[in-house]
């Protein structure tokens, strides 16, 4: 019973009491109002405490962690070279010739020109031109040299085939005629051998041989020459030579019999 009840009726208990002595006529005694406290109650009437339960934890749910999705792992694989990149590796590679034996470096593609150094067998050079079959490049020599090498034995390394075409001052072109005229005379023992050719272009002279031998060096401008005497007793082969500055034309040779 809480305290407000208890003091209701307490004060019922006194209106109860005055008013049956009232009707008795029995004297009343002035009521004595009584003013009761609640503190004044509660130490009347002890109350049970009331238990105050501690507040029950509130439970703590444990927050479940966030889910963090695993990032898809970075790809590392080897990236295909692109067309430029694989064109600029093509283009550092250095195209290069190894000659196979010692050979001559010469003024153009071709063994009528001139010789201008010597490569050494197994030597790399530097290819900075080539002829159109690619049978003979232009490379660059000791001695800032530039030449022409045509070993066909020579190993190629490098873009060799994609160097730039060369062009070149080109030989002289070999007579189209070289006839002989030979004059034997027994009784005197002589032997007089004329000699002509038809003219050619791009001729700084020629050469005459004589079994293998230089026996003159024509103007480009003459077309004939005579042997006299010529060598008794023997087969005489005379070859012809038309050359430049750049080399020299295929020989045309005539044969005359030997004159007792």
């Amino acid at each position: 019973m809480n305290k407000r009840k208890l003091l209701s009726r307490l004060i019922g208990i006194a209106f109860v009491a005055a008013f049956s002595l009232t009707s008795c006529n029995l004297p009343v005694k002035p009521v004595t109002t009584v003013n009761v406290t609640a503190t004044q109650v509660a130490a009347a009437s002890p109350i049970a405490p009331t238990a105050t339960l501690p507040p029950a934890p509130a439970a703590t749910v444990p927050s479940a962690p966030a889910a963090t999705a695993p990032s898809a792992p970075t790809a590392t694989g080897t990236v295909a070279p692109t067309a430029t990149s694989a064109a600029t590796a093509t283009t550092q590679l250095t195209a290069q010739v190894i000659p196979s034996i010692n050979a001559y470096c010469r003024k153009g593609p071709g063994s009528g020109y001139y010789s201008v150094t010597s490569l050494q067998q197994g030597t790399a050079y530097n290819v900075i031109g080539r002829n159109s079959l690619n049978t003979w490049w232009l490379v660059q020599a000791p001695g800032n040299v530039t030449c022409w090498m045509g070993d066909p034995g020579a190993t190629q390394q490098g873009p060799v085939d994609q160097a730039s075409i060369t062009l070149v001052q080109p030989l002289p072109a070999t007579p189209a005629t070289f006839v002989d005229s030979a004059k034997c005379n027994t009784k005197l023992h002589t032997l007089t051998v004329a000699l002509n050719w038809s003219v050619e272009a791009n001729v700084t002279g020629y050469h005459i041989y004589r079994n293998g031998t230089q026996i003159a060096d024509i103007v480009p401008t003459t077309t004939a020459y005579g042997d006299n005497p010529a060598p008794l007793k023997t087969n005489l082969v005379y070859a012809l030579e038309a050359y430049n500055v750049y080399g020299v034309a295929p020989q045309f040779s005539v044969t005359v019999p030997a004159c007792d």
